[in-house]
């Protein structure tokens, strides 16, 4: 898969069911001079590519697999991202959601990451005491603290990324120390109410967030 990319300083690809992942960045596009006379008035797609990024994924070869790409450097201007899916034999290659943008980092979540699951089945009870069950996506919910510097983080997470988010979802590594297993890559959206500060030091504010996935 070839994506035409505007800038950005990450890429993530959800809801996988490759066992690896190659991407190649390039400048994408060249400006050319013709051999002849003339300017060549076109542009030609520039095949060289780098590869100044990291990977941070451990792939399971089911549906569920994400992975997270950093780059070494923003991309201010427009470049190809070049992806290779590699399934296990057999399987027809699936990838849910393919993300990149701006990168905003913080501190990994306090100890007590609440990890949990929602149903979205219709259960009923019907008239004759049987039950009616029709089988709906299970996601994940996630609930859990950071602790920022207020100045700069604080505010960074809550006006820059969360207010002008909104309810719309996006593409979270959750925890990153020391973790390289593709379930703490996910796409997920505010779960109901919006991340609450606490501030209780003279420096620092904790945030509480609650997320919930969506497919």
């Amino acid at each position: 898969m070839t994506a035409i990319v505007s800038g950005g300083g990450a890429l993530a690809i959800i809801a996988t069911n490759a066992t690896s992942i190659t991407i190649v960045i390039s400048s994408g596009q060249t400006w050319a001079l013709d051999t002849g006379w003339a300017l060549d008035t076109g542009w030609v797609l520039d095949t060289t590519g780098d590869s100044d990024t990291t990977e941070t994924s451990l792939l399971p070869g089911d549906i569920s697999g994400s992975l997270w790409s950093d780059f070494a450097a923003v991309r201010t201007s427009s470049f190809t991202a070049t992806i290779t899916f590699t399934a296990a034999a057999g399987e027809i290659i699936q990838a849910g959601v393919i993300l990149c943008g701006t990168l905003r980092t913080f501190v990994d979540p306090m100890r007590g990451i609440q990890d949990g699951l929602r149903d979205y089945s219709i259960v009923r009870e019907l008239n004759n005491g049987a039950w009616y069950i029709r089988k709906r996506d299970v996601v994940r919910a996630f609930a859990f603290s950071i602790l920022e510097d207020r100045d700069t983080d604080f505010y960074t997470f809550m006006i820059t990324v969360s207010k002008a988010l909104g309810p719309s979802p996006i593409a979270w590594r959750i925890l990153t120390k020391n973790i390289t297993d593709s379930e703490w890559i996910v796409f997920c959206r505010f779960d109901g109410i919006m991340p609450q500060g606490l501030h209780d030091d003279n420096n620092y504010s904790q945030i509480d967030v609650r997320l919930v996935e969506v497919l």
